[in-house]
């Protein structure tokens, strides 16, 4: 009984087994045939719309042309522009044999396609639901480049395969290679191994040795990644793997590669293209590379060259050129180097009414097609010129006006554990002084009090909002005191950012986020991309005014008077890192906006007592001169609700009756934040001039003093007593105002020099051994010094920006620029201007 259940368990189980292999095989053939019925109807469809087969493909691409503001041609990027068709026995050994081992190592073996490569890919793309991986040999990469569009679609993809066999059934496995070498691009504007060979090392292709002939090798892969100008870490870490792929295919040792490693490759520097267009251009693909990116291109740059686009940019090629000469010419920078390297620059100029940059230099020499540009890649330490980014502006918008005082004096201010003694850069100080001053000679130590009452984190997201790269992190931040007050940032600026954060300020208050491109046109005259200007209100309009009042001073007679434009108003602020590592001078007039920057590309090298109202701000004047001859506002326009206000500076009141003219600040104000109480701190007193001390009432010329109640005499003059004989008149004058009714007093007389007293006075006879009355007390009737242009009358209008406020007085022994050892006179005015 039980061996019978045993055998029909037996044969049970075998027949579900036979039954799930028949469903796997069914299943297995069922999805074979959805594979290739997808592979034919994907193929069916590829093979309708095959591009048309012309051999001149295999060399031949169609230029792009970027044109400047007038619609004129700059130039014309084509890729065989920069080609040299060179045969593959002219080519030294070790490129070609790299570039098979690091691309397509089977090349010679396969008959257009890698089979193994392929499945891997699939397998892979399947898995991840989109076309992510290539797999394409070298003879699928060439037809893709002569053939096809470069977007990742499988469409393209069987278009690439079919289009490989007919290649491989054309040409030789060495004519296939020759054009691949001739054809690809190699970055920095290079196309064929020969441009790459005179494009990066300045030499023929046969002279390349190991070294230089793996580094090239490495770059079609990512063209623009490995571009050893501006990436060379990376450039080099690929060349580590041609070297390492090269020694597993045979083609040299290991000792071999860790020597070609290790030598040192000597990059070719010779300029590719005008010192003028040069930079500019760079920086034109740099963003036509980031639009083209943006909307999905495979590989962008290479597109760039081949597809015969016209990019509409905003540059006016006369400034630019003007630029160019300025920057070609030595005697506008400093005489001084360090190991060999010169004082470098860079500069950009923005119609800040729109964001457009209308000129840009990127060094004081043009050396290699997409190297390395200054203008938009070199963050350097602001120093003075965040000032009005992250400081004033947002005192400003917190209703801290002009007017403000604080105390010009040593600061001790304790940061963590430590103390912290922020100083002027020439250690002298000027005591009590207003924003205005303050701006106008770069001090630093009103700068701190006054952040310290705005608030970091208040100042740090101004410092964003005006396009600045602040850094709040834990170990890397810029969320300090020191670095939003002085400038000392974690990352730095680059000129294009500072020319369109001061931009915002000139376009009142709104920050416009600059570019270079207009429009993209294709090949076909289909509009790719139109420029869409990015709007941000950063700052209100009467504090971009009273902003850019305050920075005239500094042009018109503080430490950037080498600034100032001919016959158009002007604004800037001057600016000096630590140990003169840089030197800015960042500013703008009502058009255009300017961002001039000097100093090594080490940048733990200084300069020699560089400021940026020295070098720099000649280059600025030259630049923005330039710019108004086209067009261009020479006026600022003052908005409404500003008025002109006289401040107590003491009391922070109107001024009273008894504030001193040494006192009062007359200067630009929000109308809604003008005083509403008078000063009521000053008080009268009388003083004895013999004794010094509090008038007793026998002193017979006591004399009326404004006081505060702050270091005033408390003892009564001891001189005048009834013990002590004096002579006393028998007439005396004495005030005739009819509010002193029938009580004496006399007449208040002013001397010579002084203003004010008694209006009406009269004559009366006392008996010689009577008490004198006392002095009038009426206060329009005190006498006061007389008016000098730096002690204005309470409410007079004053030109802001000829404005000398009286805490410029109060120390006359201080240096009249404090960020320029050199203080503009008429003769440095006269031979400031730029050489060209």
């Amino acid at each position: 009984m039980d061996n019978t259940n045993n055998t029909k368990n037996i044969r049970s189980r075998k027949r579900k087994k036979s039954k799930l292999k028949r469903f796997i095989i069914f299943a297995l053939i069922i999805f074979i045939a959805v594979g290739i019925g997808s592979v034919a109807a994907v193929t069916t469809y590829a093979m309708k719309s095959m591009p048309e087969w012309d051999p001149q493909l295999l060399t031949g691409d169609r230029s792009t042309f970027i044109y400047d503001d007038k619609n004129n041609i700059m130039t014309t990027l084509h890729a065989g522009e920069n080609r040299v068709e060179v045969n593959k026995n002219q080519m030294a050994p070790d490129l070609a044999n790299a570039v098979v081992s690091i691309e397509d190592k089977n090349f010679y073996n396969h008959y257009g396609i890698d089979i193994k490569g392929i499945l891997r890919a699939l397998y892979l793309d399947f898995t991840s639901g989109e076309l992510t991986q290539g797999a394409s040999t070298i003879t699928q990469q060439l037809a893709r480049n002569a053939f096809l569009t470069l977007d990742k679609k499988w469409e393209r993809k069987v278009k690439e395969i079919i289009l490989a066999f007919k290649l491989e059934s054309r040409y030789t496995k060495d004519e296939i290679l020759t054009m691949y070498l001739n054809k690809i691009p190699f970055g920095a504007g290079a196309y064929g191994v020969q441009a790459a060979a005179n494009t990066y090392f300045g030499k023929d292709v046969s002279a390349l040795n190991l070294a230089e002939a793996s580094l090239i090798a490495g770059l079609p892969q990512l063209p623009n990644t490995y571009n050893p100008f501006i990436n060379l870490e990376k450039a080099k870490n690929r060349q580590k793997m041609v070297l390492n792929s090269m020694v597993e295919n045979g083609y040299i040792t290991q000792t071999e590669a860790e020597d070609a490693f290790n030598q040192e490759l000597i990059f070719n520097t010779t300029a590719s293209s005008s010192n003028s267009y040069g930079y500019y251009i760079d920086a034109v693909i740099e963003e036509a590379i980031n639009i083209l990116a943006a909307k999905n291109y495979d590989n962008p740059a290479e597109t760039i060259y081949r597809s015969g686009f016209k990019i509409y940019t905003s540059m006016d090629a006369d400034l630019q050129t003007l630029m160019g000469n300025t920057y070609s010419n030595s005697a506008n920078f400093p005489n001084e180097s360090k190991n060999g390297a010169q004082v470098e620059s860079a500069a950009v100029v923005i119609d800040h009414s729109n964001g457009e940059i209308k000129a840009l230099i990127g060094g004081r020499q043009y050396q290699q097609q997409r190297g390395f540009n200054r203008a938009t890649s070199a963050y350097r330490q602001p120093g003075s010129v965040i000032k009005p980014l992250t400081v004033y502006s947002p005192a400003l918008e917190q209703n801290i006006m002009p007017y403000k005082m604080y105390n010009d004096s040593p600061l001790s201010i304790k940061v963590g554990n430590t103390l912290w003694k922020p100083e002027n850069y020439d250690g002298s100080y000027r005591g009590p002084i207003t924003m205005r001053t303050a701006v106008k000679y770069s001090v630093n130590t009103y700068a701190v009090q006054l952040l310290q009452d705005v608030g970091v984190r208040y100042s740090f997201d101004y410092g964003r909002k005006f396009g600045l790269e602040l850094i709040d992190a834990p170990s890397k931040n810029d969320l300090d005191l020191a670095p939003l007050a002085l400038g000392g940032l974690t990352h730095g600026a680059t000129p294009v950012q500072m020319a369109a954060a001061y931009g915002a300020i000139g376009n009142g208050g709104t920050y416009i986020t600059p570019t270079l491109i207009n429009t993209i046109v294709g090949a076909n005259g289909l509009e790719i991309y139109s420029r869409n200007p990015t709007y941000t209100k950063v700052i209100s309009e009467q504090t971009a005014w009273l902003m850019t009042s305050m920075m005239q001073s500094v042009v018109e007679s503080g430490t950037g008077t080498r600034a100032k434009v001919s016959g158009v108003e002007t604004a800037g602020k001057t600016g000096t890192s630590e140990e003169y590592a840089n030197s800015w001078f960042c500013g703008f007039t009502p058009r255009y906006s300017c961002a001039v920057w000097m100093g090594y590309d080490i940048q733990q090298y200084s300069m020699n007592n560089v400021f940026g109202g020295t070098w720099p701000a000649p280059i600025f004047k030259t630049m923005l001169q330039q710019a108004h001859v086209r067009e261009g506002s020479t006026t600022f326009t003052k908005p409404s609700n500003i008025t002109s206000v006289s401040i107590c500076s003491v009391s922070g009141g109107l001024p009273g009756p008894n504030c001193p003219p040494s006192t009062i600040v007359t200067e630009y104000a929000l109308e809604s934040a003008v005083p509403k109480t008078v000063c009521t701190l000053h008080k009268l007193i009388y003083i004895c001039p013999d004794s010094g001390k509090l008038a007793g009432p026998y002193c017979p010329n006591p004399e009326a003093r404004s006081s505060s109640g702050l270091n005033d005499p408390t003892e009564t003059c001891d001189i005048h007593t009834n013990s002590v004989s004096y002579v006393v008149r028998n007439q005396i004058a004495v005030c005739a105002d009819p509010r002193h009714g029938d009580r004496l007093y006399r007449a208040n007389i002013p001397r010579e020099g002084q203003t004010g007293g008694c209006p009406e006075i009269k004559y009366v006879i006392i008996d010689s051994d009577e008490l004198l009355p006392p002095y009038c007390q009426l206060p329009e009737h005190q006498i006061l010094p007389a008016l000098t242009q730096t002690n204005p009358r309470p409410g007079q209008e004053i030109d802001a920006n000829e404005t000398e406020t009286d805490e410029q007085t109060l120390n006359t022994n201080q240096p009249a620029d404090n960020d320029n050892p050199f203080p503009a006179s008429a003769e440095d005015t006269d031979n400031s201007e730029i050489m060209l």
